[in-house]
């Protein structure tokens, strides 16, 4: 290290400037690692590749698996087990969550036949009775004034309805279809502007040869939609449609 110039005054940092220069070229620095920090860059970029690679192809793979699978009705690509614990044998559907809706008209069970006594008064509601006898059968309306002392009778033995036949007669909301034939009435409907109303079935003892029905219903009126009146027997055969 050079001697300071004794004829030039000199401050500390200059000194201490001079000192560190001097040693520092006696220093050699080790070359630079170029090779090695490209290697560690490439392993970098491979790596964050390999990362942004890897969730599209587990992605890929779960996709093919899904389609694979089988598809069950309601299910998620597995068959329901049956209730023994064991797989079922065919697909099932899921259980609805629904509200259960009414059962349909036709799933209702149909009122049974009354069996009445000739002469018999036979209520059937809203003050209004039905007689059954042998030749004839009568209507009378109790709440009309003076008590509806007054039968309206129309004969089933007069040959103005034909055997096999059915006829429809209407009292207001009363609907009262009359089958006359050698089958045994069970069943009778009366359908009016597309509403279709079950009859309550009376006939007599024995084979009497006809039956009739009431219902009630909107009633049918002349200018209004022509009524359709079916008869079947405890079967379901149909004996007698109107019109």
């Amino acid at each position: 290290m050079n001697a300071p110039d004794p004829g030039r005054p000199e401050d500390d940092a200059a000194s201490l400037r001079r000192a560190l220069r001097a040693t520092a070229g006696e220093l050699a620095p080790p070359p630079y690692p170029v090779e090695r920090v490209r290697r560690l860059g490439r392993r970098r970029v491979r790596t964050r590749r390999a990362l942004v690679a890897v969730p599209a192809a587990v992605a890929a793979v779960l996709a093919a698996v899904a389609i694979a699978l089988p598809q069950w009705p309601g299910g998620e690509g597995l068959p329901a087990a049956d209730s023994a614990g064991g797989e079922a044998p065919g697909p099932r559907a899921t259980p609805s969550l629904a509200p259960a809706q009414p059962a349909a008209p036709s799933a209702r069970p149909w009122p049974s036949v009354r069996t009445v006594g000739a002469g018999e008064p036979v209520e059937i509601g809203r003050g209004q009775v039905l007689t059954l006898g042998a030749d004839q059968v009568c209507h009378r309306d109790t709440t009309e004034p003076g008590g509806g002392v007054e039968d309206t009778c129309k004969s089933v033995s007069d040959g103005n309805q034909a055997a096999g036949s059915v006829s429809i007669q209407s009292s207001g909301a009363l609907l009262r279809p009359l089958y006359i034939g050698p089958g045994r009435a069970a069943r009778m409907t009366v359908e009016v502007d597309g509403e279709v109303f079950r009859a309550q079935v009376l006939t007599l003892e024995g084979n009497p040869g006809y039956a009739v029905g009431y219902a009630w219903g909107s009633g049918v009126s002349f200018d209004g939609p022509t009524p359709k009146v079916r008869v079947s027997d405890a079967e379901g055969k149909l004996l007698a449609e109107f019109p």
